[in-house]
């Protein structure tokens, strides 16, 4: 199967930054960010501060720490994109969820702006890509931790196609447990990508779906990540290594 082994290199590369680095001439920004850094004491004043009220109302009905703190690092960043990058009032914006199309939408005031967004969350991990753009595009992002503890072999059995098991089993012990875990955030970014739930497209050869795409995956510590587009992109992630204050938010 050598038209796989493409989806099993180290296609993505990561680069720290202290601040948002915006780079309007880029076709996709990538982020990574930890919020595990907004500390209990922060997610309170963080909320107040930074999130609109349509926002926070959305905020209050997350009662885990790690999902407030995932949500609050979502929205800041993507707000002070917009601001930094499309000029946009920061505390006008907001983001919220499209139940319908099934996507992100970023406002300002009652207009959505144009700026696609798709993000992932894993144990605290935020990815987000942005693409400034009024087009219909393609845009999927998964992030997800490799845990070796779950029985991937008996989920990979039960719902992965016959090719992606055979390419799975076909790497090394070592690499096992990481293409099991390339080929979930593969179908997972698909699925964002082409607006399909993910259940719909366990079974189908994900491999056959991305060779019409173009896609970039990698492995960044103990976190596995893709990004699919029907546009063409650079391989640079970057990892927010700075702290969500009001230096961060920076208004226009």
């Amino acid at each position: 199967m050598p038209h796989t082994e493409s989806f099993f290199s180290q296609q993505l590369t990561f680069t720290s930054h202290a601040d948002l680095p915006a780079n309007i001439d880029s076709t996709i920004e990538a982020y990574l960010f930890n919020s595990n850094t907004i500390s209990s004491e922060q997610i309170t004043s963080f909320a107040e501060h930074y999130l609109h009220p349509r926002e926070y109302e959305v905020f209050t009905k997350r009662k885990q720490q790690q999902a407030q703190q995932e949500y609050l690092a979502t929205r800041i960043i993507i707000k002070a994109y917009a601001s930094q990058c499309l000029g946009y009032d920061f505390a006008e914006l907001y983001v919220l969820f499209d139940t319908e199309k099934h996507d992100l939408k970023i406002y300002h005031n009652e207009d959505i702006i144009p700026l696609k967004c798709c993000i992932s969350h894993s144990h605290g991990q935020v990815l987000i890509a942005l693409v400034p753009t009024t087009l219909q595009i393609k845009l999927g992002v998964d992030l997800e931790w490799i845990s070796t503890k779950r029985s991937l072999e008996r989920i990979a059995n039960h719902y992965y196609h016959a090719e992606e098991l055979a390419a799975c089993t076909a790497q090394s012990l070592i690499l096992k447990a990481q293409a099991f875990y390339r080929i979930w955030t593969l179908k997972e970014a698909l699925a964002k990508a082409i607006k399909q739930p993910i259940a719909a497209l366990l079974r189908d050869n994900v491999f056959n779906h991305c060779e019409q795409l173009h896609v970039r995956s990698g492995c960044y510590e103990e976190f596995d990540l893709s990004i699919i587009s029907d546009l063409v992109f650079t391989d640079n992630i970057k990892i927010l290594t700075g702290v969500l204050d009001q230096d961060f938010r920076s208004v226009k």
